[in-house]
């Protein structure tokens, strides 16, 4: 297993979070549809899918049932690019587009961009 930084680990947690975001959009499910699902609530999904906070493994787990993710390739480094490309593709699925939500995906750019930077 590949040793990461405390500032790969951050970076992780936000691809984790794009990633399982991006397969809930592709499955047409909201944080409400998964909480449900994995016994818990939309509020939650949506913490991990920002990664605002962290989270037991077995909710990892299950989340990553609910939206038929490979959980073993979670915890594998993907480069700027590769981030980038999924923030977008979220970006195109979304279905409510408000200010908000277009400025939250300037800012995640944003905020890969600078994690990305910073571990030079």
């Amino acid at each position: 297993m590949q040793n990461y930084s405390d500032k790969e680990i951050n970076l992780l947690a936000l691809q984790i979070g794009c990633l399982i975001k991006l397969e809930r959009l592709k499955k047409d499910l909201s944080q409400e549809d998964i909480g449900l699902l994995i016994g818990s609530n939309a509020t939650m999904i949506g913490r991990v899918e920002r990664a605002e906070t962290s989270t037991s493994w077995q909710n990892l787990l299950k989340i990553c049932q609910a939206v038929d993710l490979n959980s073993e390739s979670l915890f594998q480094l993907k480069s700027l690019d590769e981030n980038l490309v999924i923030v977008e593709n979220c970006f195109k699925l979304e279905k409510k587009l408000t200010i908000e939500k277009q400025e939250y995906y300037k800012s995640l750019k944003k905020l890969f961009r600078e994690k990305y930077k910073n571990l030079k």
